[in-house]
């Protein structure tokens, strides 16, 4: 059976709500209704804004088929009444991190729940575009444990405004989870944003924020359906074949990053079995800019087979890549942090923007696993970030986020060729290629304002 944790990251949860967020979430048909029933105890009961979003996450999940079970993390991490100074010599390494102390017992708890579970969510206020001191505490011990490693996670935050840091908040957790292993995921349909986006000042207010519950609950059905997908594929004792593609969306002038691809492809035959490679070189090839037209497949369009973009120049490499990249099982988008900006030849900026109409055409990668991969001169600031961009970008098309592979060359050599992490995402993406065939899972739809599905909010049309 799926099971999803949702973790609360409030130091104002109360463990004694810990029921009712459950019965809440067991007994709502949708977000809407999950509103009301907390709107019902609001007037009996003080719960705090990610408790109520812990809560619609999960209600989100148990549609989707799982189980769910929640823990806040306060009474996992209780206040210490020590100084730091009299803490030399405790060998309890996780109670150095902070001002935080570790409940023995409600560890033993959560180390348990974790244990059975597939998919995670974390609840968190924000602070300052950043999540909780509890919540944070987690992704520490989760670290120091390696108890996430396979398990679908997905970020809901709540701050006291919109556009108060909620997005950043959720990508910061997601892109340092992604590097203890985990499977990353947004909110999925109808907007395919970074997980659940609310805003919530004093106790109860997330309440009027029907746009914010929505997209939490969301994220709850996103992290069930891809937990399932990756809980069903680890269960297929022989995986299928998988075909990954390396897109190359800029380079040297010299080809640098072209030839170390070359490279680790020729290398991952040798010693990777049931994959195929394919490389996408942008560099070599015209990609004319999006004019952000009305072209683009409408909302709730039957998928079409080919992208419905006005620019039909054939020199245009666009329709060759979405379709190569259409039949991938899992992309790796490469990139390069050289150390004269002089030397960058880069498409990609203009290949992100046409692929609108890939993403408007109802998610035509929809579930494909994911990665950044950078190839970085020691000491580079060209491109520091692009592993990050990709993970913010790739995963606006309802995808599976993956950990990115990050090659840094020092005095002309290569500290790690990035082979390890290569076959790391190859073993990924075979997996959820076994889960997707044995899980049905719904058509995905495209809505550019998020109209249907609870979605009361809008998006820019160019999205």
């Amino acid at each position: 059976m799926n099971k999803v944790l949702a973790l609360g990251g409030s130091i104002r949860a109360k463990f004694s709500n810990r029921e009712l967020i459950l019965g809440m979430a067991s007994e709502a048909t949708d977000s809407n209704r999950y509103q009301e029933l907390v709107r019902k105890q609001l007037l009996s009961t003080s719960l705090c804004n990610s408790e109520i979003l812990a809560g619609a996450a999960l209600a989100g999940a148990r549609m989707c088929g799982a189980e769910i079970d929640y823990i806040p993390l306060c009474h996992l991490f209780p206040r210490k009444d020590r100084r730091l100074s009299d803490l030399q010599g405790d060998d309890n390494v996780i109670s150095h991190l902070d001002t935080l102390d570790i409940d023995e017992e409600a560890l033993g708890e959560l180390l348990d729940s974790l244990g059975k579970s597939q998919g995670v969510v974390l609840a968190t206020p924000v602070y300052f575009g950043d999540r909780s001191s509890v919540a944070n505490k987690f992704l520490q011990l989760a670290a120091v444990r390696e108890r996430v490693r396979d398990k679908t996670f997905g970020v809901v935050s709540v701050g006291a405004k919109r556009n108060g840091g909620q997005e950043t908040c959720n990508i910061f957790s997601m892109y340092e989870m992604l590097h203890q292993g985990t499977f990353g995921v947004g909110n999925g349909m109808p907007t395919s944003q970074y997980g659940g986006t609310a805003v919530g000042g004093d106790l109860g207010m997330v309440t009027d924020d029907d746009w914010g519950l929505a997209t939490t609950f969301g994220t709850g059905e996103r992290v069930a359906q891809v937990s399932h997908i990756v809980a069903a594929g680890l269960e297929v004792a022989v995986k299928p074949k998988a075909n990954i593609v390396f897109l190359l969306a800029m380079d040297t002038r010299d080809g640098k990053l072209k030839a170390h691809i070359d490279s680790l492809i020729a290398e991952a035959r040798e010693t990777t079995d049931g994959i195929e490679f394919t490389a996408i070189n942008l560099v070599e090839h015209d990609i004319y800019r999006c004019l952000g037209c009305k072209a683009c497949p409408k909302d709730g369009d039957t998928r079409c087979e080919h992208p419905q973009c006005i620019i039909r120049d054939p020199d245009d490499y666009l329709e060759t890549a979405r379709t190569l990249l259409a039949g991938a099982d899992g992309i790796i988008v490469c990139g390069i942090n050289p150390s004269d900006i002089a030397d960058l030849v880069t498409r990609y900026q203009v290949f992100t923007e046409r692929m609108r109409s890939i993403r408007r055409n109802n998610y035509e990668l929809s579930n494909t696993l994911f990665a950044g991969l950078c190839y970085h001169d020691f000491g580079a600031t060209i491109n520091p970030i692009h592993s990050l961009k990709v993970m913010v970008s790739y995963i606006r098309h309802n995808t599976v986020a993956h950990k990115p592979i990050e090659l840094f060359e020092y005095k002309g050599a290569l500290m790690d060729s990035g082979a390890a992490g290569v076959a790391e995402f190859c073993r990924a993406a075979r997996i959820v290629a076994a889960g997707k065939a044995q899980v049905a899972l719904p058509e995905p739809v495209y809505n550019a304002y998020g109209e249907g599905g609870g979605y009361a909010g809008g998006v820019d049309d160019n999205q």
